[in-house]
């Protein structure tokens, strides 16, 4: 059995983004960007990467030169100017810091390779922050356990030799068995924007609670008894020691595993256990009839 579904498991973030144009340091800072030392930027742009907010600096500006790995071609390094430079933001640095400049705003931590740096690199405030909406991808072991909620797992009909309707003997053997036509693995496919997992679940057992205290463990679905058959035999079987009323389950344990397309994934979901199925039987205790014999 196959189903499909759609997760609406992508999420979208606002976080700051699209700032003016940029300027340099104010006055006060006669090192501009080298020193950091009150320096101000406005435009860029901050967005969620790996939990943590990042700066991305307008094109062309000098924040963008000091986020190259290297110089521009064609020119020599700057002994004063860092390269390599990553941008977070921090917003908890304003409880601490205060505002750097107009508000709103954001604290921003460079960190930076290079002949410039120095450690650590003092932060600089950019001003004029917007919201945008980022694309987070889910990831596909969560799209996966979305599936396996929706693999339908069938409840099993539970089947009894004497039959469940009939009355058991004490003493005497009840072959158990669950419909032989349900048990095969069933899957469920589920998407989240580019990646797409398939979940199976394959029948691996049956555990049997007997209402008497006992259970019993099958390793299959069971033997269906067949009364052309009286010499067959079952591994999966119970004998009731006393008489009584008895309330039956029947629960299949399904091993769950997983693949993924558009992303690399795939593993096991453990094992899970389907929906129980209860019966109720009549145990009683079998009387033996003394029939005289002739001449008796």
């Amino acid at each position: 059995m196959r189903s499909r579904f759609v997760v609406s498991a992508v999420l979208a973030i606002a976080v700051v983004s699209t700032l003016a144009s940029v300027g340099r340091a104010d006055a006060a800072d006669t090192g501009g960007e080298n020193t950091y030392a009150n320096a101000r930027a406005s435009g860029g742009q901050l967005s969620v990467q790996a939990g943590e907010i990042r700066w991305t600096p307008p094109e062309h500006s000098s924040w963008a030169t000091s986020a190259q790995p290297d110089p521009p071609a064609g020119e020599k390094p700057n002994p004063n100017q860092p390269y390599g430079c990553t941008y977070t933001a921090d917003p908890q640095a304003s409880q601490t810091l205060g505002a750097g400049g107009p508000t709103p705003g954001q604290w921003i931590i460079p960190t930076c390779a290079g002949p410039g740096v120095i450690d650590p690199m003092p932060p600089f405030w950019v001003t004029g922050a917007k919201h945008a909406a980022v694309t987070v991808q889910v990831a596909p072991v969560v799209v996966a356990e979305e599936a396996a909620k929706h693999l339908g797992l069938a409840s099993p009909v539970i089947e009894m030799a004497p039959p469940d309707g009939d009355s058991q003997l004490v003493g005497v053997a009840t072959w158990l068995w669950v419909n032989p036509a349900t048990w095969h693995p069933v899957t469920a496919s589920a998407s989240a924007g580019a990646v797409t997992t398939t979940a199976t679940a394959t029948p691996m057992k049956v555990v049997w609670d007997m209402g008497d205290g006992s259970t019993i463990t099958c390793g299959g679905p069971g033997t269906p008894y067949d009364p052309s058959a009286p010499k067959a035999k079952t591994n999966c079987s119970y004998t009731w020691s006393t008489a009584g009323t008895y309330a039956v389950t029947a629960t299949v344990y399904w091993s769950v595993a997983w693949t993924a397309a558009g992303a690399a994934g795939g593993g096991t979901l453990g094992v899970q256990a389907g929906p129980v199925t209860a019966v109720t039987v009549h145990v009683v205790q079998s009387q033996a009839i003394n029939t005289p014999g002739a001449g008796g």
